[in-house]
């Protein structure tokens, strides 16, 4: 038996990832999606968990992993681009609130995990979908840079201290999503860079969450074998 995490499934490249992990032929085993709203392509054979990742206390939940599993996947895609404004203006609470949905609920989701994974005897696999921006800053993107970046550490450190515990951070590249969308409708006044993102769309170079999806659904495979 394998268990699967998923969260933000109900949107984006998550949707796409819900769709390929809850193929009931598929070897995956348990299955648990995270999202912030009812799903309405919900498979009656998974269990599906509401919970908002910037309310810490909606995170004061049980994930009941099988206890006959070996490894557990928990694939953290939830995410936010907000707050984009310049780093003068953007407020400590805005970015307070990126902190919570990109690093701190996700973490909080990884720490019970890897306890308990520990006292089941399984591997915890943690898949972050992470970003160029956890890595150079992007003009108008302080809240994104500093909440996936700290999301990248955090998960690091949480490896390092157990070593029932790996992650990977997969950085999907620019795909055509919602959030993409909402970017290329900034102001360059506030995110000076936005042109480059319109070109991505008008020269056709946005990956497609389906096959980003794909890639990440391949992962898993590898691990649970």
């Amino acid at each position: 038996m394998n268990s699967i995490i998923l969260t933000g499934a109900s949107r984006g490249l998550g949707r796409e990832l819900h769709k390929l992990l809850a193929l009931d032929e598929l070897p995956f085993g348990q299955r648990i999606f995270i999202t912030r709203k009812p799903l309405a392509e919900a498979h009656a054979s998974h269990l599906y968990i509401q919970a908002d990742l910037e309310q810490l206390d909606d995170l004061n939940i049980s994930l009941d992993i099988a206890p006959d599993s070996k490894v557990v996947v928990f694939i953290n895609n939830a995410g936010t681009i907000e707050p984009i404004g310049k780093a003068v203006d953007v407020s400590a609470l805005s970015i307070e609130s990126a902190l919570r949905i990109n690093c701190l609920g996700p973490l909080s989701l990884a720490q019970q995990l890897a306890v308990e994974t520990r006292e089941i005897g399984a591997r915890l696999f943690i898949l972050n979908v992470s970003s160029g921006a956890a890595r150079r800053p992007i003009k108008g993107w302080m809240g994104y840079c500093v909440s996936k970046a700290a999301a990248v550490m955090a998960f690091d450190v949480l490896a390092a201290e157990n070593d029932h515990v790996e992650v990977l951070h997969f950085d999907p590249g620019v795909m055509d999503t919602d959030m993409q969308s909402h970017i290329r409708q900034q102001s360059a006044e506030i995110m000076p860079d936005v042109e480059i993102f319109r070109g991505f769309k008008a020269d056709y170079a946005l990956k497609t969450p389906q096959e980003v999806a794909e890639q990440i659904v391949s992962i898993v495979r590898s691990v649970i074998r």
